[in-house]
């Protein structure tokens, strides 16, 4: 039988790589759409602003209203965003954090296009 030193810690992580960061935001934060729901609050237990973001769903009814308003802080923190050399920062954040491996979901309206700009960001 495996023991903890067995598991695999991965991260899921929506992004968008552009050499312009807001645009790659942008990506993102439409595709967060659905974090403030009941459901996916037990994966923001630990985030300083989880309770900030539950707030802030409750003051929205409409989901698309509710992602424009993310802080960018956050849209940062929730997935890998940016430049490449941002979302390579993000990567190894992640690694240092214990992540064994990281699951990249391509935000935006061409999520085959985008596998060409998320790999940009991955070393070597």
């Amino acid at each position: 039988a495996g023991g903890a030193a067995d598991l695999r810690v991965v991260a899921y992580e929506l992004a968008a790589v552009d050499d312009d960061a807001a645009a790659a935001r942008a990506r993102v934060r439409a595709a967060l759409r659905w974090v403030g729901e009941p459901d996916v609050a037990v994966h923001l237990v630990g985030l300083p602003f989880a309770e900030d973001l539950a707030r802030l769903r409750a003051q929205h009814t409409d989901l698309d209203a509710f992602a424009a308003a993310l802080p960018d802080a956050w849209v940062d923190e929730l997935g890998v965003v940016g430049t490449p050399p941002d979302a390579r920062r993000r990567l190894e954040a992640l690694q240092g954090a214990g992540a064994d491996g990281v699951v990249l979901i391509p935000a935006g309206p061409d999520p085959l296009a985008a596998l060409r700009s998320l790999a940009r960001a991955l070393p070597g």
